[in-house]
């Protein structure tokens, strides 16, 4: 008897709890516990922002990347993978925009960059990578494509682009792209229509292989050193903590 009374005790709180949620059903209530959400983890935010920027959307990309290296234009490439890849996209973000591309901006500030020295901290940055990959052509294409935007630098550019398309080893629409916007300055239209094709036949945006109407930015000297590049008002934004 004793036992019955006490099993009978200890079932009672869960009959009121079953009584409760089947009552507050029928009433049309419902109670949910759901979780809070998570913050993307760096890896997917960087899996993100190479999505976007292959996607055409650089202000898209270069906000993914500051979301988890704030500090990106001090990274040093080959470090940590994660924090290359992050400074790769953010340095093509650079070079696909013209050079308007800022992380001032980005937190609707006064830009800190002009579109020159913001190209060729690009130029540098894509170099030390490709310094770190050597006969990648995957980064051959990137600095190439870089290395288009800048005056002084589209010697090289042609030599290095013209080379991976000679060997169909060039898999950037964008690069093409590049190639034929330097063929055609030099009035080579068949061959930058041939790059022209070349694009559209890899490129799922159509709208990419085109050839821009703008002129490439006006060059400023290099800088000896990247970390000598950085806006002197935002030194202490360019440190990281990788």
């Amino acid at each position: 008897m004793k036992k019955s009374a006490a099993l009978a005790l200890a079932l009672a709180p869960a009959a009121f709890i079953l009584g409760m949620s089947s009552d507050a059903s029928a009433c049309g209530m419902s109670v949910r516990f759901d979780p809070t959400p998570q913050k993307p983890s760096p890896v997917q935010e960087i899996a993100r922002a190479e999505k976007a920027l292959e996607a055409g959307q650089n202000a898209a990309a270069t906000r993914a990347v500051l979301g988890s290296f704030p500090g990106v234009r001090a990274v040093t490439p080959g470090k940590n993978p994660l924090a290359t890849r992050a400074l790769r996209v953010f340095a093509l973000a650079v070079v696909r925009s013209d050079g308007e591309i800022d992380e001032s901006k980005a937190r609707g500030a006064k830009a800190t960059w002009t579109k020159a020295a913001n190209l060729e901290w690009a130029v540098q940055s894509l170099r030390e990578i490709d310094a770190t990959r050597p006969n990648d052509p995957a980064v051959q294409a990137d600095l190439g494509e870089a290395l288009s935007k800048l005056p002084h630098t589209q010697g090289e550019a042609m030599t290095v682009l013209a080379k991976l398309a000679d060997k169909d080893l060039m898999g950037s629409p964008h690069a093409y792209v590049a190639l034929a916007t330097l063929r055609s300055a030099k009035g080579d239209a068949t061959g930058a229509q041939a790059a022209l094709k070349r694009c559209s036949e890899m490129s799922k945006a159509k709208s990419v292989c085109k050839l821009p109407s703008a002129e490439p930015a006006t060059t400023v000297a290099m800088a000896p050193a990247k970390l000598a590049m950085k806006a002197p008002s935002k030194a202490a934004d360019l440190k990281t903590a990788f």
